[in-house]
Order: structure tokens, then C-alpha cells, then sequence
């Protein structure tokens, strides 16, 4: 789970800052145990005067050990204002992965995963947390802490509070040109003004993270934020909630699909508007 956790590690470990030293133990013991299982519900939306965009992921996960692809059977939802919705059903098995769309289903195969390295990647590491965390005294000037709150019938520890962003990417945009600060390296790559142009779009940024208190792990982390770039204006939000940590769940892959090739020319035909309508579809 620990992939699933570093998509969104520069949010949600923010929560340490703001703490008194009891919860600030609590957040780091949450990030560094790993969940074996879990039924996973992925949100990111964006609310504007243009309308409303949303990407929804929901369904089981099951690690399978480090380095190596999670085992997963994610419905994907995907709305815009500009486009049709797309919704699909993306499935792996730790070795393979396959995408169903429309009724067909299309495999990457295991040669093609390795070679884009999706096996294993480059995630931050457990030293990384440490360094990021030991940077966050000044980023989170206002938290709070809820000792017994509940989420979906299960009791948590709740933390929430405001990030100071300026400070949060400078911090991080540090770490990331120090040697052996694996997976922050794409911050290297803005500038002080991008950073600052960031921040000054970015307004009253508030987060959530839930631990439950019978394992000590996370089941739930959300974000909030009202973005300005000064042409259009609007409100993001993100969540990823886990519930049935660590119990069994079902995953089934199919036998086989249709190359991974072919789904990327029907969405090229789809989306791309590029295709000639003259031009034949290999896809059945």
C-alpha cells in the first residue's frame, strides 16, 4: 500500500506538524505499517464555473509484497464538462494488468510492465519521510485533533488543520536536491517563481487524516483547496478512504484480452479526433 500512500505522501504526512508529540508518534506509526488489504475509494474532483470534473476509483486492493505490482480491481469513473464519461474497470495481478472499456477487454502483458518499470518504480522511501517529516515545524500552523471520532462504524483518531504551502514546497523542493531523496526528484525541475506562482494559486489548503485506533493504521486522508490561476477559479478536492483493512478480498483477472495497443487507438478515435472518419476500426 505504501505506492498508494506516496501519491499523495506530500499531503497527508503534512498532518505531523501541527501535533503535540502523541499524535505526531501516531501519523509517523500510520505511514510506516503496511496494509496487506484493504476495499479502496480513490475521489479527485474540481468544481468551476466551466462545471464539474470528477475521477472517481473504487474496489479491492491486495498487496503483494515490496517491489512488486499490487493486485487490484478498480471501477474507474471519469466526468468532465468537455467530454463524454468514460467509465472502465481496471484490473492487475501483481505480474499482468488488463483494462475492460466498453465491453472489451485489453491486456498490457507482462513483458510490456516491465519494461516501463512498473513493476517495482522509484517511491519514496521510509529515509525520505524521515527527512520530509523533520522539515515540517513550520508548515501546519493550525491543527486540531479529534480523540474519538468514528468513521464508517469504526473509532479513529482524527487530525485536521491548515497547510502553510509556501513553506511546504520550499521544504520539499530542498529535499528533493539533496542526494538519496528518491521520489521527489521531479521538484528539481521548478523553479523558485513556479513555486511561488503555485502558492499565490493555491488558497486556504485544509486536510484530514483518520488512524484507527484498533490497528493504528490509515483509513482515511482528504484535501480540500480553492485554486486561482487567474483566468478561472474553482475548488479541488481529493480523498482516499480504506475500509476492511487487512481482511481477505476477491480479485479475479481474465484469462486473457485483446492487445493494449488496440484500446489506445479506439481512445485516439473516441477522444483524439484525429482518426480519419474514413479510416477503418480493427477493434470488433
Amino acid at each position: 500500500m505504501r505506492r498508494l500512500l506516496a501519491l499523495v505522501l506530500g499531503v497527508s504526512a503534512i498532518a505531523v506538524s501541527g501535533c503535540g508529540a502523541q499524535e505526531a508518534s501516531l501519523v509517523k506509526s500510520a505511514f510506516s505499517k503496511d496494509i496487506g488489504s484493504a476495499n479502496v475509494t480513490i475521489a479527485l474532483s474540481m468544481t468551476s464555473k466551466a462545471g464539474d470534473t470528477a475521477l472517481g476509483l473504487t474496489g479491492p486492493y491486495r498487496s503483494n509484497g515490496k517491489g512488486k505490482l499490487p493486485s487490484v480491481d478498480f471501477n474507474l469513473n471519469l466526468a468532465s464538462p468537455t467530454a463524454s464519461p468514460i467509465e472502465a474497470e481496471l484490473i492487475s495481478t501483481g505480474d499482468d494488468a488488463f483494462v475492460v472499456y466498453q465491453g472489451e477487454t485489453y491486456q498490457v502483458g507482462k513483458d510490456k510492465l516491465a519494461q516501463l518499470g512498473m513493476m517495482g518504480g522509484t517511491n519514496p522511501s521510509a529515509t525520505d519521510i524521515a527527512k520530509l517529516m523533520a522539515k515540517m515545524q513550520d508548515w501546519f500552523p493550525e491543527s486540531d485533533t479529534q480523540a474519538n471520532a468514528t468513521l464508517n462504524d469504526e473509532e479513529v483518531t482524527r487530525l485536521t488543520g491548515k497547510l502553510d504551502l509556501s513553506e511546504a514546497l520550499k521544504d520539499m523542493k530542498s529535499l528533493a536536491q539533496q542526494p538519496g531523496a528518491s521520489g521527489f526528484e521531479g521538484l528539481n525541475q521548478l523553479s523558485g517563481g513556479d513555486l511561488a506562482q503555485i502558492a499565490k494559486q493555491v488558497s486556504d489548503p485544509r486536510f484530514t487524516v483518520d488512524i484507527a485506533k484498533s490497528d493504528g493504521k490509515l483509513r482515511r486522508i482528504a484535501a480540500r483547496m480553492k485554486v486561482d490561476d487567474g483566468s478561472s477559479e474553482g475548488t479541488v478536492s481529493f480523498s482516499l478512504q480504506l475500509k476492511d483493512v487487512d481482511k481477505p478480498v476477491n480479485i479475479t483477472a481474465p484469462a486473457s484480452g485483446k492487445p493494449i495497443e488496440q484500446l489506445m487507438q479506439r481512445l485516439q478515435q473516441d477522444f483524439g479526433g484525429s482518426q480519419s472518419d474514413a479510416a477503418p476500426s480493427t477493434i470488433s
